[in-house]
């Protein structure tokens, strides 16, 4: 069943109020009124205000990118470095992409072990000839990046993962990103995640395609929820092809949202154009998000959502 409101939408002229950016920290099966779901909230509203004050003091739009996928990867509430989920096997295999829309340059890891920052590396592989790495590259990667050894898996995952098995069945879909628009108008994206939890071992997510991060001159998008699903349904490249060809960010998004919920899809997503619209939808019970500007802070965020009307 769908939360009250499952889509918002804005504008905020890039160069009046000095960029802005959104993070997401997941959506999924959550109680939008629940504890976690607002202590979650309540960290991502954190995170989002600290990318847009260093947005305020000139750091790179992909720089700020680098910051929140960093500030999420170190936050065990979030399926995502320390924290992520497990694959059937009780191994945590971390994967994360980034998204240059000036250039058009993706790169992204998957599979990673034996670290929380896949997002460090994915930033690494920017401008490379090679620019999407699986194992056993990325255990390279991480010793040429001076990644510390570190085991994402935390107590609460354990019982989790103990949860899914016991029932066969996944439990967290609660990937992280965000999308970022300089004052100048240049887009970035990232996304990180743990995997959907108790999948096959080696199973790869969306988050390292361009399905679930894509960027260019026109649109940023960054996704969450069901892997599979959002990969089917190209929804990261599909949305940006419609923004390029010619629909607002506000009537893509809802042909994307209408298209997902007749298909019942459980996914949500970010995204931002050049000129400062943005969009945040989730066709799940409630997704974790905030906007913020780096004139005004935080604008809008998933705690903020209860006073307004149904969408």
């Amino acid at each position: 069943m769908l939360d009250k409101v499952a889509q918002c939408n804005g504008l905020f002229l890039p160069r009046e109020c000095g960029g802005l950016l959104l993070v997401h920290g997941g959506a999924g099966s959550q109680d939008p009124r629940g504890a976690g779901h607002v202590a979650a909230s309540k960290v991502i509203e954190g995170i989002a205000a600290r990318g847009a004050k260093a947005l305020a003091g000139g750091l790179s739009g992909l720089d700020v990118v680098r910051q929140i996928l960093f500030d999420l990867e170190c936050e065990p509430c979030f399926n995502a470095g320390l924290g992520a989920a497990l694959q059937s096997d009780g191994q945590a295999r971390l994967t994360a992409a980034v998204m240059s829309g000036q250039d058009q340059i993706f790169s992204g890891v998957m599979g990673l072990e034996g670290a929380i920052h896949p997002s460090t590396l994915a930033l690494m592989l920017q401008g490379k000839s090679t620019r999407v790495v699986c194992p056993p590259g990325t255990a390279e990667l991480a010793r040429r990046a001076g990644l510390p050894a570190q085991s994402p898996i935390t107590p609460e995952r354990l019982i989790r993962w103990e949860q899914a098995k016991k029932e066969q069945r996944p439990h967290d879909f609660d990937t992280v990103g965000c999308v970022v628009v300089t004052a100048d108008g240049q887009l970035f994206c990232g996304t990180s995640t743990g995997g959907r939890g108790f999948e096959t071992p080696g199973r790869v997510s969306d988050a390292a395609t361009v399905a679930g991060t894509y960027a260019s001159k026109f649109a940023a998008v960054s996704a969450t929820g069901i892997g599979e699903e959002i990969v089917d349904d190209g929804l990261g490249v599909r949305l940006e092809s419609r923004v390029r060809d010619g629909l607002s960010l506000e009537q893509a998004s809802a042909k994307c949202f209408d298209e997902a919920t007749a298909r019942q899809r459980d996914y949500g997503w970010i995204a931002l154009t050049a000129r400062g619209a943005w969009n945040a939808s989730w066709t799940t019970e409630a997704m974790t998000f905030a906007g913020a500007s780096a004139r005004d802070g935080v604008f809008v965020s998933s705690l903020k959502l209860d006073a307004q009307p149904a969408s």
